[in-house]
């Protein structure tokens, strides 16, 4: 009787009629061993009962375990006797397998592609549907690390057989099976850029980016999903195209024509700028000196950044333009530090496109600075390396292509500026940057952004211009979900489209993927005004200008609209006057003029305002400004009547 073995899944006999056949556990683990070690190896020879014993029980020195290896062969050979066929034989000293007594699983993986590459991924993804031996009572640590190397081998397996198939894939049979495997492979592999890719394409060319987005942030949290993704041929030429292209991971050296080597990129440049007020009496500012020294002499021992000496970053600090002495010295990164009484400000920023990365806070308060100091500076340099690498290796991810960069950061700079001429400006650079690289998460997140700054500064409620920025946020989230700046932008859509409860829920996700992200906790605190929390919104926004202190005009516009909501209208008067361009809040501004009294102000404003927007009419604005509570809705309805509205 000829039996077979069942290995993908649970471990199993099976017979001829499909009915299970009971066999000592370890006695099937150890033709699954034994086997494997015959296909891989051709080593179909005797193998040391010791050996074997090591294997199924882990341990060297136990002498118990050769007892239990002998009374797991009496039991396995009475079996076999009972069953009248003989899949493992015992000599003496050693164990070896009968594998023409028995067919199993492993021999399909062990098949060579005569059928051709599609046959061969059917007959994969068919074996593959289970991990290999899921189901296993119990397994010593030995057993364990075997099981994990047999399916990673597995999951390379599918891959290779995955990226020969696909370029030969015709029907909509054959893409279905290119579907199945890639999501067997993303199951494992979640973070393999490629298969999310592939996803990637094929939920977007369904329309099924929210459904891509559950995907991916289920595989973040450990889940398993079940969405079905239906491929089209366009997909499919997609997907090529990405395997076509895609390239290894970036090499600090890279091959010459004679055989030798050259350095592919050049470091990044970083520059750590001392605190102004240096000369001040007291030993605040005599220590702070050494300790930005501490922490350049800290990344000077690692081989991923280039730090810029002392001297000359002092020379950059002090100079009237250190802008253009940044360009010139091709410095990739700025630490910019700033002493307070008892404090001391960093903040770390991308020179580039002027974006601050990291910023934080020590208060020196807590220390003895003397004997703390080198404390302190290997805690800056720790975080600065961090930062440096996870922005670097963003940054990677589309550099090569020159032109998608040089449009994202055009974009980058077009978009801080709240006039409908820059947005627009903004949003084609960041269109510009997709056609290079369709996949590239922060220029996603900028051309939502545009969407919902437009929308903001028109005043006509266009739902159109929300839904598109609701959708670039989900794209950015499908790109890269550990990307903050998707989840923020998703959260100021839902805002405005009504959803505050989802878009307090995705910018606090936001915060979480990283507290130091300013912009984003800005835009927290925008929320929480309008989910009539304004003093906490006040709270998160002295957070995100403590982080962001030379802040941009949309964390001002924050401020004001939570002071005006509690109340405070010459505090928010006093925040909209410290606005580079106040001309997006002057509809505030004649609201806060108007409950203060001063008509002569107010009017003045409104006027301004009905001149660049001469159709704004207070209800139809209100009415899809969205307010979790009507009294703030109410109040701001009385304020803008009172302006002349």
């Amino acid at each position: 009787m000829k039996l077979r073995l069942e290995s993908f899944g649970e471990l199993r006999l099976i017979d001829l009629a499909g009915q299970p056949v009971a066999f000592p556990e370890k006695g099937l683990l150890a033709i699954c061993y034994l086997l494997d070690r015959y296909l891989q190896n051709g080593a179909g020879s005797e193998y040391p009962r010791s050996a074997l014993a090591r294997f199924l029980w882990d341990s060297h020195d136990n002498p118990d375990i050769m007892a239990n290896l002998r009374k797991t062969i009496s039991r396995i050979q009475a079996r076999q006797t009972e069953l009248g066929t003989e899949l493992l034989i015992f000599t003496a000293t050693g164990v070896r397998i009968k594998p023409d007594a028995f067919v199993c699983d492993l021999f399909e993986l062990a098949k060579s592609d005569g059928g051709g590459a599609l046959e061969n991924l059917r007959r994969l993804v068919a074996v593959l549907r289970q991990d290999f031996l899921a189901v296993l009572a119990d397994q010593s640590v030995s057993t364990q690390q075997w099981i994990a190397g047999q399916r990673d081998r597995h999951m390379a397996i599918l891959v290779d057989a995955l990226k020969t198939a696909l370029p030969t894939a015709r029907s909509r049979e054959d893409i279905s099976l290119i579907k199945e495997a890639a999501l067997r492979i993303f199951r494992d592999a979640p973070d393999d850029e490629n298969i999310r890719r592939i996803l990637l394409e094929a939920y977007e060319s369904e329309g099924q980016l929210e459904n891509a987005r559950r995907l991916f942030e289920a595989s973040r949290h450990g889940l398993e999903s079940a969405l079905d993704i239906g491929l089209d041929v366009q997909a499919l030429r997609e997907v090529r195209k990405v395997f076509a292209g895609s390239q290894s991971p970036p090499s600090v050296m890279e091959p010459l024509s004679d055989g030798g080597s050259r350095v592919a990129r050049p470091l990044p440049r970083l520059v750590l700028l001392p605190p102004g007020g240096m000369d001040a009496a007291g030993a605040l500012p005599m220590l702070c000196g050494p300790l930005i020294e501490d922490v350049t002499i800290g990344l000077c021992a690692l081989n991923t950044v280039s730090v810029v000496a002392p001297h000359t970053a002092a020379r950059i600090a002090g100079h009237a333009d250190k802008a253009e002495l940044i360009l010139r010295h091709s410095i990739s990164y700025v630490l910019d530090t700033r002493l307070t009484d008892h404090a001391l400000f960093v903040q770390l920023i991308h020179a580039s496109g002027d974006e601050v990365i990291w910023a934080e806070r020590f208060n020196l308060e807590k220390y003895d600075l003397i004997s703390h100091r080198r404390d302190i500076a290997r805690r800056i340099a720790r975080e600065l390396a961090g930062q440096v690498h996870r922005h670097e290796t963003m940054r990677h991810s589309f550099e090569g292509n020159s032109a998608a960069y040089h449009s994202y950061l055009l974009g980058l700079r077009d978009v801080k500026r709240l006039s409908l001429p820059d947005i627009r400006r903004s949003r084609k650079a960041f269109r510009e940057a997709l056609q290079h690289s369709a996949h590239f998460a922060p220029a996603l997140s900028g051309l939502s952004r545009t969407f919902v700054v437009e929308w903001l500064l028109t005043a006509r409620g266009d739902r159109e211009l929300l839904g598109l920025a609701e959708d670039y946020a989900n794209r950015a989230i499908v790109a890269d979900p550990s990307l903050a700046a998707g989840f923020r932008e998703l959260g100021v859509a839902k805002l405005y489209l009504g959803d505050i409860d989802e878009s307090l829920l995705a910018l606090k996700l936001a915060e979480e993927l990283s507290p130091h992200y300013a912009d984003g906790i800005a835009s927290y605190a925008d929320t929480l005004v309008h989910a009539s929390r304004p003093a906490d919104a006040l709270i998160k926004i002295d957070r995100a200008i403590s982080l962001n202190p030379l802040s941009p005009t949309d964390y001002l516009w924050t401020a004001a609209g939570a002071n005006f909501a509690l109340g405070h209208y010459a505090e928010a008067l006093e925040q909209i006057s410290a606005m580079d361009d106040r001309t997006p809040a002057d509809r505030l501004s004649a609201a806060c003029w108007a409950m203060l009294g001063d008509m002569k102000n107010a009017r003045l404003y409104m006027r301004r305002v009905r001149e660049i927007y001469p159709d704004f009419d207070v209800d139809k604005w209100l009415s899809v400004v969205p307010f979790k509570e009507q009294w703030q809705k109410e109040q701001y309805r009385e304020a803008l009547r009172r302006a002349g509205f």
